[in-house]
């Protein structure tokens, strides 16, 4: 009996130790889940520096965007960020 316990003891650490690194590991992800991820993140980039190239290009002949003009910048970047996080916790490293 008392060996039926030190197996059964033996067998719970065991356990307990695999467990945290399971939990770890990268989840599985169908490839399409990846690259639907891939592609939204690079038109989030194409998009953002299209917005800064039309912000540049009014500023240089001699416009202002105005506060309108910043904040479709600022959205594009923040878009563009949010998308790259995305893809990252989507695909892995």
């Amino acid at each position: 009996m008392n060996s039926l316990r030190l197996f059964a003891g033996a067998a719970a650490a065991a356990l307990a130790f695999a467990l945290p690194s399971a939990a770890h590991a990268a989840p599985a992800v169908a490839p399409s889940q990846c690259e639907k991820a891939r592609a939204v993140a690079e038109m989030s980039e194409r998009d953002y520096q299209d917005t800064v190239r039309w912000y540049k290009d009014v500023v240089a002949q001699g416009g202002h965007p105005g506060s309108i003009g910043e904040h479709a910048v600022a959205d594009a970047k923040a878009d563009r960020d949010r998308a790259a996080s995305q893809a990252q916790r989507i695909c892995g490293p």
